[in-house]
């Protein structure tokens, strides 16, 4: 194809076949008609050979151009076709009738030259795969055009996606999973990391102070005189309620001396007490057989409680809901999320040059075995492209893309078939 200046657009692959088909034709005429220009030479030269001995000098040259032209006109012609239709003369029409071989030959050497091991690995090492994505991630255009196409996959996934088949396949295997765990085993695994180094009284502690805060709200503080008063046995309602609140106060203010007291002092007693039961507890966890199967009893019934199930579904329809709706939002969360992501990782990427060449080494590593599956594939889908067209559409397309600087070849053989003539009568003359 020509190449196109910079401000126009690239032609269609018709319009391109077209102006091809133009150039040759006007290649076709140029050479054809030159051979009828030396023919006239020729013709004017042998009648006017007499009157000057230039003539037979001009002869000469038109005559060896005529043949010239018309030995590489056969030639080229017989690239494509019978010269003249004639059939019996021998290699002619040489790419119609050797096309399986050209197209397996065309296979093979394509993958052979151009996917060869050592030309794919020179490309990506002198390209640097790993520097250019991490250039092009950095700049946040490029992150968020990418952003774009995972949050538009994403859409489609969700759409295409069977609420009801979900919704069976997470009942189905969140069950199963649900009853396979070794739910004992695994909390005990837990209070362990919890009670190591003393995490659990980091949580006590909070766990008093909120405690602390929590009894200390008037509004709880009323709820639970109303909650006494109904016990007190008092006849007068306003005994009651005045009897209860006094005791309520003594008894909060009990508790939370206490529990500032247990906050305050690292070895209290009740902390003392109850970092072993914590310890106790997760030995239990692990190791009696009883508390394990009324563990697993108790698994067993939320397994099959349908609460489960429907809990589940729930989450499944809550979450998709604000999937789609997020993705489908002008300022997505998600998409936000995933540009910036993006673009750290380019930017990190950029600083550490050590992780750059781990990645192009490992392109390198891999671009052997890579090559070894699709080489074979990509030479057997030319060849059996080739193979798949006829006889004159590989005539055409050959023609098209080689046939114009094949003219040229006969319009040479017309020019140097002349010069030869004329230095052959030339020396013939000297020669006399």
């Amino acid at each position: 194809m020509p190449v196109q200046p910079a401000d126009t657009a690239p032609l269609s692959p018709s319009a391109a076949d077209d102006l091809k088909r133009q150039q040759l034709r006007r290649m076709q005429w140029i050479a054809t008609g030159m051979f009828f220009v030396v023919t006239a030479i020729y013709a004017a030269a042998t009648v006017l050979d007499t009157r000057h001995p230039a003539w037979s000098y001009v002869a000469a040259f038109a005559e060896a151009a005529m043949v010239g032209a018309i030995a590489d006109w056969f030639a080229v012609t017989a690239l494509f076709r019978h010269p003249l239709g004639l059939r019996f003369i021998p290699h002619t029409a040489i790419i119609p009738r050797n096309k399986a071989r050209i197209a397996d030959n065309l296979g093979a050497f394509v993958q052979g030259e151009f996917f060869a091991h050592e030309r794919i690995a020179a490309m990506v090492q002198s390209l640097d795969p790993a520097s250019r994505l991490a250039a092009w991630l950095a700049v946040p255009a490029n992150a968020g055009v990418l952003a774009d196409t995972v949050r538009q996959a994403l859409l489609l996934a969700l759409k295409a996606l069977d609420d009801r088949a979900v919704r069976q396949f997470l009942d189905r295997n969140l069950s199963n999973l649900f009853r396979e765990l070794d739910l004992s085993a695994l909390s005990g695994k837990v209070l362990q990391a919890l009670t190591h180094e003393g995490r659990h009284q980091a949580i006590l502690d909070q766990l008093l102070k909120s405690l602390n805060q929590f009894i200390s709200q008037p509004e709880i503080k009323e709820s639970l005189v109303d909650q006494l008063a109904t016990k007190v046995p008092l006849y007068f309602d306003k005994i009651k309620a005045s009897t209860a609140r006094y005791l309520l106060e003594r008894a909060l203010d009990s508790v939370r001396e206490l529990l500032i007291a247990v906050d305050e002092n690292p070895e209290h007693p009740l902390r003392i007490r109850f970092d072993a039961s914590i310890a106790s507890f997760a030995t239990r966890l692990e190791d009696d057989p009883e508390l394990k199967a009324t563990i697993r009893q108790y698994q067993e019934q939320m397994a099959a409680n349908p609460a489960l199930r429907r809990y589940v579904e729930g989450l499944w329809t809550d979450f998709k809901a604000w999937i789609e709706r997020d993705l489908a939002a002008e300022h997505s969360r998600l998409h936000g999320r995933v540009t910036s992501v993006l673009v750290h990782a380019g930017a990190t990427l950029s600083a550490d040059a050590a992780m750059r060449n781990w990645i192009n080494t490992q392109l390198m590593a891999r671009v052997p075995g890579v090559l070894d599956r699709l080489r074979p594939r990509i030479g057997a889908l030319i060849s059996d492209k080739v193979k798949e067209w006829k006889d004159e559409e590989v005539v055409d397309k050959v023609e098209l893309n080689i046939g114009k600087d094949l003219q040229y070849i006969r319009i040479n053989g017309t020019l140097v078939g002349g010069l030869v003539g004329l230095l052959i009568h030339a020396v013939t003359v000297w020669l006399r």
